[in-house]
């Protein structure tokens, strides 16, 4: 079976796919003092090699574990938004990349990681935008399913985006929800989460968090559904 990890990170993001075939996908690792915490709940389910270490976009709060994550466990692809950074945590990020020699690559709108079509299995990327005016925009969205159930990770995506992925392709059901942007009001509007109609929705935020998150419209929208 695929399995999915939402793992407890605070006020961040990071979450841990194992697919059908056994490869392992990391999407984000948190902030920098998360980092350590995202490696021992990897070590402790037996992971030596990540296949895929996905960073939505450069925020600190999504890829400020990688470097520790790249320094604990093999790193075969390295998927990036290419949304370019001038922090300190985007640019330690890349010459770590560069120390593990990880294959690097900034994938196409709508790229296939992996397929089985015997299982109904597969692993996408739904949006990227290297060229957004910032950085939640250019967030990868993440989209898989396995034996017809589906999941969606929408980064920290504005409504824009959700608008404009819900007009681009046919169908964007999706069983498993992990809202954008750790429950903005930003993300997550009523239309998009119609158009999803998920059973269950994950939220990855900070408690009392100073950001508010998360807003009660948001709470109310996914209560509609």
């Amino acid at each position: 079976d695929v399995e999915l990890h939402f793992i407890d990170v605070g006020q961040g993001d990071s979450t841990l796919i194992r697919l059908q075939n056994g490869k392992v996908v990391l999407v984000d690792a948190g902030t920098d003092a998360a980092g350590e915490k995202v490696v021992a709940y990897l070590k402790s389910l037996g992971i030596t090699t990540i296949d895929y270490l996905i960073a939505t976009h450069p925020d600190a709060d999504h890829i400020g574990g990688m470097v520790d994550v790249m320094r604990a466990f093999k790193v075969i692809n390295f998927i990036d938004s290419g949304k370019v950074h001038t922090s300190a945590t985007y640019e330690r990020m890349l010459e770590e990349i560069i120390k593990e020699e990880a294959n690097y690559k900034v994938p196409e709108y709508g790229e296939i990681l992996e397929s089985d079509t015997s299982s109904k299995a597969y692993l996408q990327i739904l949006h990227v935008n290297s060229d957004a005016n910032d950085n939640n925009d250019a967030s990868l969205v993440v989209g898989g399913g396995y034996c017809g159930t589906e999941y969606l990770l929408m980064g920290d995506v504005s409504k824009e985006i959700e608008a404009e992925l819900i007009g681009t392709y046919e169908s964007f059901l999706a069983q498993i929800l992990k809202a954008g942007h750790h429950g903005s009001n930003t993300s997550s509007s009523l239309e998009f989460l119609k158009a999803v109609n998920p059973e269950a929705v994950i939220l990855s935020y900070g408690q009392d968090n100073a950001y508010g998150h998360p807003h009660n419209e948001v709470l109310a929208n996914i209560q509609a559904v």
